[in-house]
């Protein structure tokens, strides 16, 4: 049976919450998925809302999500789209509902403009290779580098208290 794909809605907040929360067990990151239920209606739903999420369903039960939001470039008349997450729960892989999910999120960023979808994903995802099927490529000069804790409290520390030469 093949997947409905739907703009998430506030009543999705739990079934968002529990696929995040499989996704975060994968990657071996449960401890940073700390956000409360209503820090997902804020930050998907409210006003000033950060993220924006679709949903895969079947037999009206949600069984994979697509979680994205806009990103601006200083300089560049036009918005791109970011993918922070893509799951489906294991029993409805390789239906074609990871394919539905991305199909629709590049609908989205069509009617909104977007030049491109970008997306961050591990070596060793096999996903990879799902992404590549739907027409995704790796930009080979260009490398992801974060400031995680607790580079990034000794890096904001420098900014409030400067040592002196």
């Amino acid at each position: 049976m093949s997947a409905a794909v739907r703009p998430a809605i506030p009543a999705d907040i739990p079934a968002l919450r529990r696929l995040k929360k499989k996704l975060l067990a994968l990657e071996d990151s449960l401890h940073i998925g700390t956000a409360s239920e209503q820090d997902w209606r804020r930050d998907g739903f409210g006003p000033t809302a950060k993220f924006t999420a679709l949903v895969a369903e079947v037999d009206g039960a949600v069984i994979g999500m697509a979680i994205y939001s806009q990103r601006g470039f200083p300089g560049w008349d036009g918005v791109s789209f970011f993918m922070h997450d893509l799951y489906v729960e294991e029993a409805h892989r390789k239906r074609g509902c990871a394919r539905a999910l991305m199909a629709r999120l590049a609908a989205e960023a069509q009617a909104h403009n977007a030049s491109f979808i970008e997306l961050t994903v591990d070596k060793a995802n096999s996903a990879r290779k799902f992404y590549e099927r739907v027409g995704f490529s790796h930009v080979r000069h260009c490398m992801t580098y974060i400031a995680a804790q607790p580079a990034l409290d000794e890096l904001a520390a420098a900014a409030i208290s400067p040592e002196t030469p």
